[in-house]
């Protein structure tokens, strides 16, 4: 009996064996992730899902398919960062571009590798269109910045010289007797240049590969079993791509309509829609990772207190004012994604950028406002939000004089809380103190705006 169990014993610890050998003779498989377009925090959303799910699968390599001409500075600080959470190798294949911020993502990889048609350079830091920034702004980010790199390439100094030669115009880098910059100029590199071997060691790159599926096999010690897996992009990633790039341009247009009621003085369709474009910003802003709920809790807490100001304390102006500054500075603060606790000097760089968004927007609408406000006010569609007299034609000042706060009339329009009085004959708009009137009901004037009345039910 004793020789059985022991048999049965040594036939269940070699299966064991075999399993365990087999489940090591099986190649992880080798993930990668498309790099492409501006950087910006839909990306940053994207690269922290594909280290989830390489780090899930077991993946020894991620690869970083890069294609980029730069971009935002805090969004390229944080996927440095997002790098290091990976358990394998990381590897930047510039595949074709990686300037300005896509220089120093590569640099925070383990590997670079480049594609024949490579190029990597140019990483000066400049203001949000592209200018010069001051000297003190300028010497604190390339020293701020020399530092990210050396921490991430503490081991590899060339690469971190290479990187400032990229980044500091000042620095002049030499290898031996060889200039590789001089002082005034942006290095940047091709593939060639890249791999170049100087007193034995490449100057940059660990090689060239024609595609990624050459360089994951390159990558893979057993090439035959590996297996590549590319990250696909959702639907929801793609837009939130598209929307961060065309932010201001969405902003712009949802002022616009906001606007239009506002000039009205009755909230309608306009304002529906261009709440509802504001808060795509968001969507976006909050699918790229970037955006906390605060910022979004002070968007909802400006537009209540706008909304509540045209519905029920209409004439107050102080609650619309804050409403207004909260919601500017709550799209600024989603857009920058400011960072509170390091201070107002590490966030500033990414307030002006989202500044300058949303001033983009504010100056889009105001010019769409003065490019077609005169030819609405002509149309029919464009004179159902202004005031108009049907009886005799007055302009909207006319109407404003002719009525006077304490005169009574009838609602000629359900108001819910804007519609239409009828006033001494004269049919002008109006919006309601404290609850919808119904169309019929008698009202009377409690104030005077510059092109309508708050009416009050009598």
């Amino acid at each position: 009996m004793k020789n059985a169990y022991s048999k049965i014993f040594s036939y269940v610890a070699i299966a064991l064996a075999l399993m365990a050998l087999s489940g090591l003779a099986e190649a992880s498989p080798t993930y990668s992730v498309r790099v492409d377009g501006v950087i910006s925090s839909p990306q940053l959303s994207i690269i922290k899902r594909a280290i989830r799910a390489a780090n899930s699968d077991g993946a020894k390599v991620l690869i970083l398919d890069m294609n980029t001409p730069g971009g935002d500075l805090d969004t390229t600080l944080k996927i440095m960062d997002a790098l290091s959470n990976f358990n394998g190798k990381t590897v930047c294949y510039v595949n074709s571009d990686a300037i300005s911020a896509g220089s120093f993502i590569a640099c925070a990889c383990d590997e670079i590798w480049f594609s024949p048609r490579g190029v990597m350079g140019a990483a000066e830091a400049v203001t949000m269109t592209g200018g010069d920034i001051d000297n003190s702004m300028r010497r604190k980010l390339t020293s701020f910045l020399g530092a990210k790199v050396r921490a991430a390439n503490s081991d590899n100094s060339r690469r971190s010289d290479v990187q400032r030669a990229m980044n500091d115009p000042d620095f002049v880098f030499k290898i031996g007797d060889r200039t590789i910059k001089n002082k005034g100029e942006l290095l940047s590199l091709t593939a060639a240049e890249a791999v170049e071997k100087i007193n034995g060691i490449p100057l940059l790159a660990n090689g060239i590969a024609e595609n990624i599926e050459q360089l994951a096999e390159k990558l893979t010690e057993n090439s035959k079993d590996s297996e590549l897996k590319k990250l696909k992009i959702t639907w929801a990633e793609s837009c939130a791509k598209y929307m961060s790039s065309l932010s201001p341009l969405i902003l712009g247009v949802a002022f616009f309509l906001v606007f239009i009621d506002i000039k009205s003085g009755s909230l309608g369709l306009f304002s529906i829609v261009g709440v509802v474009l504001a808060l795509i910003v968001f969507v976006g802003a909050n699918m790229s990772g970037l955006a906390g709920y605060e910022a979004f809790l002070v968007f909802i807490l400006g537009a209540f207190l706008l909304f509540g100001e045209l519905f029920f304390f209409p004439g107050v102006v102080i609650p619309a004012l804050i409403g207004c500054v909260l919601m500017v500075g709550s799209l600024i603060w989603a857009l920058g994604d400011v960072w509170l606790p390091r201070g107002l000097e590490y966030n500033m760089h990414g307030i002006l950028i989202a500044a300058g968004k949303v001033m983009g927007g504010i100056v889009i609408a105001v010019l769409a406002l003065l490019a077609f406000g005169r030819f609405l006010a002509s149309k029919s569609a464009w004179r159902g939000f202004v005031l108009s007299s049907v009886q005799t034609g007055a302009s909207p000042s006319e109407i404003v004089a002719e009525i006077h706060v304490g005169d009574k009339g009838v609602a000629e329009t359900p108001l819910s809380p804007s519609g239409r009085i009828r006033v001494n004959g004269i049919i002008a708009d109006a919006t309601s103190v404290f609850g919808p009137i119904a169309s019929g009901d008698k009202i009377e004037i409690v104030a005077k705006k510059d092109f309508y009345f708050i009416v009050k039910k009598s």
